[in-house]
């Protein structure tokens, strides 16, 4: 059960990190241009599309070159956890990296598909496909259930990148 709590802590470590670099970048750039170019984003694809390229993309990089070249996140490193290739151990590859990315960040993107398209739910008032926030939900609950069910052994993202992650000796 160690590994598994350990394992969850550096995501969130992670995440505390990126939010706090990516949202500071976002208010930073607000102030310098005064509102743009936030203030022209209306439509849920248009705010889809800024996510994507302001929050989603820099995410998507840190995991897959961290994993990829060091084997480790910050939150990893942190932690005392490093990704290894199945079955000999060593590096992963970029496949790899980019597998347990795509299954790791795959609940957040639906979030944000879901939430912002067609349109956002603040601008309207009865927000359209409300019921599909449970099925990122969902998946989170089965990621960390799976991940507990093996003990922090394997996530799902391991499983599907034939990968595994390991406290560092």
């Amino acid at each position: 059960m160690q590994l598994a709590f350990r394992r969850l802590a550096a995501y969130w470590l992670d995440f505390v990190l990126l939010a706090a670099v990516l949202i500071g970048g976002q208010f930073l750039l607000y102030v310098v241009t005064s509102g743009f170019p936030f203030d022209r984003l209306e439509k849920g694809y248009q705010i889809e599309l800024w996510v994507l390229a302001a929050m989603s993309l820099p995410t998507w990089l840190y995991f897959i070159g961290c994993e990829k070249y060091r084997g480790q996140t910050l939150g990893k490193r942190l932690l005392k956890l490093k990704v290894s290739s199945l079955p000999a151990g060593g590096a992963i590859t970029w496949g790899q990296a980019v597998k347990r990315t795509f299954v790791k960040l795959l609940p957040w993107e639906l979030t944000h598909l879901i939430i912002l398209v067609p349109d956002p739910w603040w601008s309207v008032e009865e927000p359209a496909n409300q019921a599909l926030i449970y099925i990122p939900n969902l998946l989170m609950v089965v990621y960390i259930g799976f991940l507990f069910i093996t003990k922090g052994m394997k996530g799902l993202q391991d499983v599907w990148a034939k990968t595994r992650v390991e406290i560092e000796k």
